[in-house]
């Protein structure tokens, strides 16, 4: 069947995971490690309101209950630390059903130009290439590796690219490097998007969750990197949801926030396109927002297992703490001859880093996937299993960096340079 403009949708990374893993029995139970999906427990509170029900009869507002966006806002305030007047939460805070599906609708509102352009980090998040062709623009992968700090580097975009520019996805901490993209370089990257005439959409759900090195200085949004008095035509949206903050991947509860003018109009569409979010959820989604305890407990226990990745693995795959997020990013020289090889030898699941970027040619017209030499592993399971996976893990590549061949050209020129 002809999929039109999607035929060049690059396919579900879990999907060719389950292909290449079908080949091989595991050698021990199963233990996922590839899904980023929380299992702490979930606050017990927030699963009390979910029992009432009252409100499932109803329409809910596309804009949301006023107690949603009130917390969403105390939220934003507490955490971003910006004025009570900085944004106004009845036109500029949205509530959706988890970040995936606003993050693809908001791509639709971007400047149209000819021979448009939607700029992604390289690897990245499936859906906004989804969200790029939806728009009808070419998706621009932008290499996000070692040598550029696993963020895109501005500076190596080309005056034409950024003239064909209609939206500009970022994530940060970054999936699934975990890289913090900082104040400056948000500035920066804004002050383009003005000079150019795009949007920048930025998936900040993984902005609570952050190494202890970092508690002093959280990762910022760009929400502070704007005056108040230019949020009126700030050319962005950040977007924020419960999965990851507070276990509720479930809930599908998420908002988004932005300048005034860009909030109206995607509020225009939403009110034709977009999916309202249930009543109970919402109630719900506000008790949650209203509380940091929870959250706090949340971020120690993965601050923990960091401690436990970094005694168990060291200096050994390229191991480093990431600044935010749940991952461990690995360079195991080969990420899908590594995921084979952990399955069959442990019965661990990761995912090979391959699957989560695009091709890319060098100068020499040879091919280089800038995430092709690392494996991702989500921290989320309990911190005992945890513990033992991990151990597994490290015994798993040891054997496998013990028979399989050096890493390729292209990678070792890349990580000779960024070491420079």
């Amino acid at each position: 069947m002809d999929l039109g403009r999607f035929t060049a949708l690059p396919p579900s990374p879990f999907f060719r995971l389950r292909q290449i893993l079908a080949q091989a029995e595991p050698g021990g139970p199963e233990i996922s490690l590839s899904l980023g999906e929380p299992s702490h427990p979930a606050p017990e509170f927030v699963l009390k309101a979910l029992m009432d029900t009252n409100g499932y009869s109803n329409y809910p507002a596309i804009t949301g209950l006023p107690e949603f966006r009130s917390a969403a806002h105390g939220w934003l305030k507490r955490r971003f630390k910006i004025s009570d007047t900085h944004i106004n939460p009845d036109t500029q805070i949205l509530p959706l059903n988890g970040t995936r599906e606003g993050l693809f609708l908001a791509a639709q509102i971007a400047p149209q130009k000819e021979n448009g352009l939607v700029l992604i980090p390289n690897p990245f998040y499936q859906v906004y290439a989804a969200a790029a062709l939806a728009s009808n623009a070419e998706p621009m992968y932008m290499r996000a590796s070692i040598e550029t700090n696993f963020l895109p580097d501005l500076d190596a975009i080309s005056e034409d690219q950024y003239q064909r520019c209609q939206c500009f996805f970022l994530c940060s901490p970054a999936n699934p490097q975990g890289a913090v993209a900082e104040k400056q370089y948000l500035t920066k990257l804004l002050a383009k998007a003005r000079h150019y005439n795009f949007i920048v959409l930025l998936d900040e759900c993984y902005s609570e969750i952050f190494d202890r090195k970092l508690e002093a200085s959280p990762p910022p949004s760009m929400l502070e990197c704007v005056p108040e008095n230019e949020m009126d035509d700030a050319p962005f949206i950040v977007f924020h949801s419960l999965s990851k903050r507070s276990n509720l991947s479930g809930l599908r509860s998420g908002f988004c926030t932005g300048g005034k003018t860009i909030m109206n109009r995607f509020l225009a569409l939403r009110q034709i396109a977009g999916p309202q979010c249930p009543t109970p959820a919402q109630r719900a989604a506000a008790l949650a927002w209203g509380d940091d305890e929870h959250v706090a407990d949340n971020r120690a226990l993965y601050q923990q297992k960091f401690d436990i990745a970094e005694a168990i693995f060291g200096n050994d795959f390229g191991f480093y703490r990431p600044a935010g997020g749940f991952f461990l990013w690995l360079n195991v020289g080969d990420s899908v001859g590594a995921t084979k090889h952990i399955w069959s030898s442990s019965g661990i699941k990761v995912l090979p880093g391959a699957f989560l970027a695009r091709d890319e040619t060098l100068e020499d017209r040879t091919s280089y996937n800038p995430a092709d030499a690392y494996i991702r592993v989500a921290l989320v399971n309990p911190i005992e299993q945890t513990d033992a996976a991990l151990r597994k893990l490290h015994d798993s590549l040891s054997s496998y960096a013990a028979k399989s061949p050096k890493p390729s050209r292209a990678t070792t020129q890349l990580e000779t340079r960024a070491s420079q």
